[in-house]
């Protein structure tokens, strides 16, 4: 819902992010439609459709028929695990009124139940959205409807990373995300579940790409998630800040600051090019006490694989 920033809204990101080489994760609960979003990107621009399956799968079944027909901008799907239901989200509700008078994007308008009012823009945009996704059934539904390579957002433990790169080729890419930390409150942060899969399974890092998103803040954050393994980061936050102070050029200076400070702190630790960045520039040991540290609970022989669970 960008255009509560500014009325630049998702194409106001698109443009300021377009000379940096990002590419941007357009949400099914965005303010503007696709096409509004991709019209006037650059050549070889590239965007990811964030998808909420729908209780209504013919909806999200429609719509990913749209994105199909835009395949030179859009290059995946981006399906959405973090976020089932609303959380609690108690400076969202105090702002109840704005919610009431959104206005919802018609991929996720629902014509069964009435939508509840109150509850903040959160609960609102929720509405309708499917908590009935599983392994066996939710890729393969979605490989009748899209071949557009899989990109999983929203895990945030070791053993969902691990069942993830068994899905692998359709699954190209993993985005570890607590969803801003405003879906389950004191959900690990997405570093925790990046130190769990170098711990437990970091044979997931040759199978598929593993994305980070939250938390990123400043460029040293981002370094600091490519040392450990990851192959880019999410800004969400950050973009919108951006956005809110002075549309595209917002975010277009909001990257020029990140850009400098990740170039910044890569000269300081000696590295020539990201390739070069590794566990030798970074210590984790605070943060490892943190995360969790039971059994593996990995059946490596072949269970899983055979259960296709």
């Amino acid at each position: 819902m960008a255009r509560l920033a500014h009325p630049a809204g998702e194409q106001g990101i698109a443009q300021g992010i377009s000379s940096f080489g990002a590419l941007q994760i357009i949400s099914n609960n965005a303010s503007m439609t696709p096409e509004q979003i991709v019209e006037g990107s650059l050549p070889g621009q590239i965007f990811g459709w964030q998808l909420y399956v729908q209780n209504d799968r013919k909806k999200s079944e429609a719509m990913l028929a749209r994105i199909n027909r835009m395949t030179d901008k859009f290059k995946f799907i981006c399906l959405t695990l973090d976020a089932p239901v609303g959380g609690k989200r108690e400076d969202d509700e105090r702002y109840t009124d704005v919610g009431a008078s959104l206005p919802i994007p018609s991929s996720v308008k629902s014509d069964g139940p009435q939508r509840p009012g109150g509850g903040g823009v959160g609960q609102q945009l929720f509405w309708g959205t499917a908590a009935d996704l599983t392994w066996k059934d939710t890729l393969t539904w979605l490989a009748k409807h899209t071949s557009l390579p899989i990109v999983l957002k929203g895990l945030q433990t070791h053993e969902d990373a691990y069942l993830a790169a068994q899905h692998a080729p359709q699954v190209k890419a993993i985005i570890l995300s607590n969803h801003g930390g405003r879906a389950l409150d004191t959900a690990p942060p997405a570093v925790h579940t990046l130190l769990e899969i170098r711990k437990y399974c970091p044979e997931v890092f040759s199978r598929l790409e593993v994305w980070v998103d939250g938390g990123i803040k400043r460029g040293t954050d981002v370094v600091k998630a490519l040392c450990l393994g990851a192959k880019a980061v999410g800004v969400g936050r950050a973009a919108l800040f951006g956005l809110g102070a002075g549309g595209a050029e917002g975010v277009q200076r909001t990257f020029e600051i990140l850009k400098g400070e990740t170039e910044t702190c890569m000269r300081l630790l000696g590295a020539g090019k990201i390739s070069e960045l590794g566990s030798q520039h970074i210590n984790s040991r605070a943060v490892e006490r943190d995360i969790y540290d039971g059994s593996a609970r990995l059946d490596k022989l072949g269970l899983w694989e055979k259960a296709r669970l």
